[in-house]
């Protein structure tokens, strides 16, 4: 492990820990030639083993470097010193996006907008030089002092994902931001960078993720299975425009989405136009209810020279009597009589004949043959009411997979939907058994690399997690399983923890703020930890999230150290008290128009706004009529960690107020 102080390649001097990912762990650094600052990020001991993560991290390395972009961290070096990989990058004082959402929320739209733009245009960057960045977050963003972005860890995510993205916390920080196609196991790409923009973009509006959950599984479920939520149930000021931007970045279908950054970067900069206030919210096409437009059929080919048609016809050319003789007179003709006595019977064999066929095709068409009908959809039960009213019988019953029909529903019948069969013949049913099952194995004792291709490529997903021992033969073999082996389960839809066993020998402390208190411990079996954790009442931070950790994250550990953390048991349930306020009102008399001598005063309208545990400040509380000076009583009931508010106007004027008026 790197020393503090310690020189690498005799140029960058360490000087402390700023930051840890997946792979690689941060420090802050002198370069002592050019005499500035750096950022140093070194591979991980654990990786260094590993030659295929350490060439893709430093082949990653040098396309990250060719990226200059002013809102990209600077790629300076790419080196190694005895084994140990590291890259040298601009060193950025500031924050990270996730602290300042954390700290600063609720973040202006302007601010948000600009924001979002700079992170828009350095991944706009990174895709057209065939760069897909794939573990964006708030994380991987940093802000200088005057708010401008820098996107960093360009090519560490495109390594992560061949090597092992199911290290602990490694996919934990990312899978908020995991788009629906990655969390269904495939491979990312642009439009995967698109999805995680839509969703940073969403958490700078709201300041929180769209979803969340107990375990990183159930995170990645819900990206694919649940409807995004919207920003306006809950924050109405955002525009629809706005709004329209997340919702199309983080369509479920990926044709949805923008076909490019540059796309979502030009749509996003006109959101907060005044022209653009009224915009439908966006539906993606897949849930559209396509209508035919019918257009009217053209020609194959143009026509040329085609000369106008009058709207009368031309009238004919007069013939020429020398050539075509004209007849003026008709002369009569006497026909010649025939016996027709033969046709008559003729006539009636064909009626006949044309009768019986009439009848034969009646009864074919209405009473010996039907029409089997469309049971599509239906369930057995349906089925056979739908076949009785046609004369018809249920014949053999075949279960059957389906990845589309509910199971219990008609896939298809044998003859054919639609076909014509005899009545009170039987028809044969194929009924859906529901999407394809797969039995769980026993995969205790097993290799974790194996089993997790053989679940993945059956359509599982599949979390790891780290049990530490100090037993190194069970390095990578599985000590345990979410699931029962024997376990009949559709693999789309499920999810298995495989526990793995692991031996290594240091690590350095997460920043688990506001995370859930089981990936601490699972971060602690991992590496042999031990966990002593407190509660305590926070306004913000919810029920069984962390409050405060030690030590800091980026501390070295060992196995057997101990890690202390503060659970939050979410607000404190105040004691509600009341206040009472008593406040002097003087009358000031006001006369009608009409009374020009001032004779008979009018009252004054009292109107009072109450902000409490029962009255919201901008809502009437009371209103009344005064007709002369007096001392009203008002009584509000506030919670003991909260202060009241009070107004008080008189015929539309504030004539008293105060928003501290603390519970007595």
């Amino acid at each position: 492990m790197v020393e503090l102080g310690e020189k690498l390649s005799s140029r960058y001097k360490i000087i402390r820990p700023i930051g840890q990912g997946g792979m690689a762990n941060v420090f802050l650094a002198d370069d002592l030639i050019l005499d500035r600052q750096v950022a140093v990020k070194l591979l991980r001991y654990d990786f260094q083993d590993d030659q295929d993560a350490i060439r893709r991290f430093q082949r990653e390395a040098m396309s990250a470097s060719q990226l200059l972009h002013h809102n990209i961290v600077e790629v300076y070096d790419v080196d190694e010193e005895d084994g140990q990989q590291y890259i040298v990058m601009e060193y950025v004082d500031g924050t990270d996006l996730k602290s300042f959402i954390r700290e600063k929320s609720p973040i202006s739209l302007e601010l948000s907008v600009n924001i979002m733009s700079q992170i828009l245009s350095a991944i706009d960057l990174a895709h057209r030089s065939n760069i897909i960045h794939r573990d964006i977050k708030p994380q991987n963003i940093l802000l200088t002092k005057d708010n401008k972005a820098k996107m960093t860890d360009f090519g560490i995510a495109i390594a992560l994902t061949d090597t092992s993205i199911t290290q602990t916390n490694t996919l934990l920080g990312s899978v908020h931001y995991l788009s629906p196609e990655q969390a269904r196991g495939n491979n990312a790409t642009t439009k995967s960078d698109i999805y995680a923009l839509g969703v940073v973009l969403y958490e700078l509006i709201t300041g929180s993720v769209p979803y969340d959950g107990e375990s990183a599984v159930s995170v990645a479920l819900k990206h694919f299975q649940e409807p995004f939520p919207k920003i306006r149930e809950k924050l109405d000021y955002v525009p629809q425009s706005l709004e329209n931007v997340v919702l199309r970045a983080t369509a479920k279908e990926p044709d949805d989405r923008y076909e490019s950054v540059q796309d979502m970067l030009n749509d996003l900069s006109t959101s907060l136009s005044a022209t653009r206030m009224n915009e439908g919210i966006f539906v993606p096409t897949s849930e559209r209810d396509e209508t035919m437009v019918l257009r009217p059929i053209q020609p194959t080919q143009p026509v040329h020279n085609q000369s106008i048609i009058e709207s009368h016809p031309a009238k004919p050319q007069e013939l020429d009597d020398e050539i075509y003789n004209t007849y003026d007179t008709v002369y009569p003709v006497n026909k010649t009589k025939r016996n027709r006595r033969w046709l008559r019977p003729l006539i009636g064999f064909l009626v006949l004949f044309l009768i019986g066929a009439a009848a034969v095709l009646g009864y074919n068409t209405f009473i010996r043959y039907t029409t089997i009908p469309d049971l599509s959809g239906m369930t057995q039960e349906e089925a056979v009411t739908a076949l009785e009213d046609d004369a018809l019988t249920i014949g053999n019953v075949t279960p059957n997979w389906d990845e589309s029909v509910p199971e219990g529903e008609i896939i298809d019948t044998n003859p054919e939907i639609g076909s014509r069969i005899e009545r009170n013949s039987s028809v044969d049913l194929i009924v859906s058994r529901g999407k394809q099952q797969v039995v769980v194995g026993d995969y205790v004792g097993q290799s974790y690399e194996r089993i997790r291709r053989l679940l993945t490529d059956t359509g599982f997903i599949v979390e790891r997690r780290d049990m530490w021992t100090d037993d190194p033969s069970l390095e990578g073999v599985i000590l345990g399983q979410s699931i029962p082996s024997g376990t009949e389960l559709v693999p789309s839809q499920s999810a298995i923890t495989l526990t793995v066993g692991s031996s290594a020998s240091s690590s350095s402390m997460g920043d688990y703020y506001n995370l859930s208190l089981d990936m601490v411990y699972s971060f602690a079996e991992a590496f042999g930890l031990i966990v002593e954790e407190s509660y305590a009442y926070n306004d913000y931070i919810p029920e069984g999230q962390i409050v405060s950790q030690d030590p800091e994250p980026g501390t070295p550990l060992s196995p057997g150290d101990t890690i202390s953390v503060v659970v939050s048991q979410g607000p404190e349930e105040a004691e509600m008290q009341s206040a009472v306020e008593e406040i002097y009102i003087e009358y000031v008399p006001t006369y009608a128009p009409s009374d020009v001598n001032e004779e008979n005063p009018l009252p004054n309208t009292i109107q009072v706004f109450i902000s409490d545990a029962n009255n919201n400040i901008n809502e009437l509380a009371e209103e009344f009529e005064i007709s002369e000076s007096q001392t009203i009583t008002i009584e509000l009931f506030i919670p003991s960690n909260a202060l009241g508010q009070y107004r008080v106007m008189r015929d539309g004027v504030v004539v008293a107020e105060s928003n501290e008026v603390y519970p007595q």
